[in-house]
């Protein structure tokens, strides 16, 4: 078997990213591997959970959790984030794209606009994996669609990259007491302020109905979500509305914005 100096460099670069694994720069030594085998810009690792907000473990710059935009995300939007949603289902560990997760209308929605498109900007691979405490997510977002070779590097170092990820976690100290770290609303909390908003008070299943049109589905979307016939999600959709005073996904979008602040 030859060897040439790049096959050196990777291998040397891949042992001191293993060295460091309980390091807490690891993070940022992983986005520094990666982003000399593939062009990214905003990267973040996180923890998805069932009835908390997402926990951050590490992200592309220093002070981003504390951006305003980023509060926001904890504070309820993340609940319109299809990485979010795909999540939740328990998927196989893997690389995932936006475009395999998202809903048919995401790229229409008011969170695309006003949050997504400000900082993924235009597209999002994840390194996804369950894990006891909830889903680890290790997410590249890119200016530019990723390219189908790009695509190709991140599922040929997933083997690697996701067991190492996963103990880096595991070895996080925030990690193991995420809960009491939060400060933010659960879904369950959102949900039951978005029921208080309408004139009457909205079903559990007119919230659910609320919720994924605010991520981006169709009224067919709908329908296939909740295992239910496009009519009743048409009903569910018009009550909802006539409840709540709106007459659109974007006035839904500002509401939701509104219980939030």
């Amino acid at each position: 078997m030859q060897l040439n100096v790049a096959d050196l460099v990777f291998h040397q670069q891949l042992g001191r990213l293993l060295d460091g694994v309980d390091n807490a720069a690891f993070w940022q030594g992983l986005a520094a591997f990666l982003r000399e085998r593939l062009s990214f810009d905003t990267w973040v690792a996180v923890l998805f959970r069932q009835e908390a907000p997402p926990w951050v473990l590490a992200d592309h710059a220093a002070n981003y959790a504390a951006d305003d935009l980023f509060a926001d995300y904890r504070r309820g939007l993340y609940l319109l984030d299809p990485f979010y949603g795909f999540a939740l289902k328990r998927p196989a560990a893997g690389v995932y794209r936006l475009d395999e997760v998202a809903p048919d209308r995401f790229r229409e929605t008011e969170y695309f606009r006003r949050y997504f498109s400000r900082n993924v900007v235009a597209d999002e691979i994840q390194f996804l994996q369950v894990l006891p405490e909830g889903v680890l997510s290790l997410s590249l977002g890119s200016k530019r669609r990723f390219s189908e070779q790009e695509l190709g590097v991140c599922n040929l170092f997933a083997p690697w990259l996701l067991p190492l990820s996963r103990l880096a976690a595991r070895l996080d100290e925030g990690l193991r007491q995420p809960a009491a770290r939060t400060g933010r609303q659960s879904r369950r909390e959102l949900e039951e302020a978005l029921r208080a908003q309408g004139s009457s008070p909205l079903t559990k299943r007119e919230v659910e109905v609320a919720l994924l049109i605010l991520g981006g589905h169709s009224t067919k979307g709908v329908a296939r979500e909740l295992g239910i016939s496009l009519e009743t999600a048409k009903v569910h959709r018009r009550h909802l509305y006539a409840k709540l005073g709106v007459s659109s996904q974007a006035a839904l979008f500002l509401l939701l914005a509104g219980i939030q602040s």
